[in-house]
């Protein structure tokens, strides 16, 4: 027989546990398109349909087919694939894509003003879009104002039109998941995107962009094709305040190939990107390869680099830093940034980490970093500490940069022939490079 102390316990564990967690007490729907493996028990059709009808809370089961469907979600709910009798995937894939409301964007689900909303295991394809340049937003999954888990999607197709019709630089067009909000607003959100395959994309594959914005962006597989397209291309952008972290990513992006390094210096493809974000935003254990700049700092109090892998390196550093104070870089491994050209020290880049003199950059501390075959293993200025870090096959282990205001040292060992300047060499571009 219980006692009121146990009763009493007992009705606060009911009352947290309503409160906590309100999917937990929703109605499961199923979702079954044709003759699919749970098509005896579907409750509806289409996917349009079931979000219409659920409620706060509940849950849509999607069974493996294709919904020609563009989604828009504007409570809580959560959308997840299931499959059967062998068939796994669940594949969203609008016949056409139109923009939602007075948005000016165009997604193949977008979330609108709501929290708690959880998307997993779908196959999100926006490849049936015409969006080109940068007057209609285009992305997978777009979260407006709201907040929610992407767990382990695949998202695909949002490259424009004509991919060189965007010019601008920053936010551009076509992500795999971007989440922002009203100018206006003063709310908080989070967004959390994880264990997912983002490929095929625009300007960035995840892109979060506000000061409201908490991000938490973690193990998600991200494939890019880098300057060949004429256009920047970014894996991971968080800019405008948002605060969180990034770890654990893998992002292959495309090296400047057949592109003069002076082009692809401008057509950079970066596998994470900070701007102006919030104080101690963390980007820890993630690989890196194929990129122009491995990890781009660009605006950042107390950011934390740590421990990332970042491999295979042209036109910039796998490290570069500008306008970020008090950073910690700490325990990256960077291998193959190069190759050695007249442009390594005329744009004072081809470094393992590079802290750009005259951007404002002090108090950073580089510590326990291994850079292994690189014009330079750390840049550095005058204010920041450099600490032990393992240097193999560099040929400048260490740089002040504050003594080079327009060039760095020559690509050349002492006592060799100084390289003759051909079609690219000699050139000097601006240091701070704006993103």
């Amino acid at each position: 027989m219980p006692t009121k102390t146990t009763l009493k316990w007992m009705g606060y564990a009911l009352v947290f546990l309503g409160t906590c967690c309100p999917a937990a007490w929703g109605k499961t729907w199923m979702v079954a398109n044709g003759d699919t493996p749970c098509a005896t028990a579907a409750d509806f059709s289409s996917i349009g349909a079931a979000i219409a009808a659920a409620a706060a809370g509940d849950e849509i089961d999607i069974c493996s087919a294709l919904y020609p469907e563009q989604l828009i979600i504007t409570k809580p709910l959560t959308l997840r694939g299931v499959g059967g009798q062998g068939i796994g995937r669940t594949l969203i894939q609008p016949a056409q894509m139109i923009p939602v409301g007075n948005l000016g964007f165009t997604a193949v689900i977008t979330v609108m003003g709501a929290s708690g909303v959880t998307i997993q295991n779908l196959a999100i394809d926006a490849s049936n879009n015409a969006v080109s340049g940068c007057t209609i937003g285009l992305a997978g999954i777009h979260f407006y104002d709201a907040s929610g888990l992407v767990d382990s999607d695949s998202i695909s197709g949002t490259a424009l039109a004509a991919p060189t019709s965007c010019a601008t630089l920053f936010p551009g067009n076509g992500a795999g998941v971007q989440a922002d909000q009203d100018s206006t607003t003063t709310a908080s959100y989070s967004i959390t995107v994880r264990n997912s395959s983002i490929h095929d994309f625009g300007r960035n594959a995840i892109l979060v962009n506000g000061s409201g914005q908490s991000a938490d962006i973690e193990n998600n597989f991200i494939t890019g094709i880098g300057p060949s397209t004429g256009a920047n291309q970014f894996g991971i952008f968080l800019a405008n305040g948002v605060t969180g972290l990034v770890n654990g990513n893998y992002i292959a992006q495309g090296n400047c190939g057949a592109i003069d390094i002076s082009d692809c210096y401008n057509l950079r493809s970066e596998g994470v990107v900070l701007r102006a974000v919030g104080s101690g935003v963390l980007v820890e254990g993630n690989t890196i390869s194929n990129v122009q700049s491995g990890v781009f700092v660009n605006g950042a109090t107390n950011p934390n680099v740590i421990n990332n892998v970042v491999s295979s390196v042209d036109a910039l550093s796998g490290i570069h830093i500008q306008g970020s104070v008090n950073g910690l870089y700490l325990g990256n491994k960077i291998s193959h940034v190069g190759p050695f050209t007249t442009d390594t020290s005329s744009d004072e880049e081809g470094c393992g980490l590079n802290s750009v003199s005259g951007t404002k950059n002090s108090g950073n501390t580089f510590q326990d970093n291994w850079v292994n075959d690189a014009y330079c293993g750390v840049a550095y200025v005058t204010s920041d500490v450099v600490l032990t870090n393992v240097y193999l096959n560099t040929l400048y282990e260490t740089l002040n940069s504050d003594n080079y205001p327009d060039t760095f040292p020559p690509p050349t060992e002492p006592g060799a022939s100084p390289f003759v300047a051909g079609a690219e060499g000699g050139l000097r571009r601006p240091r701070k490079v704006p993103e």
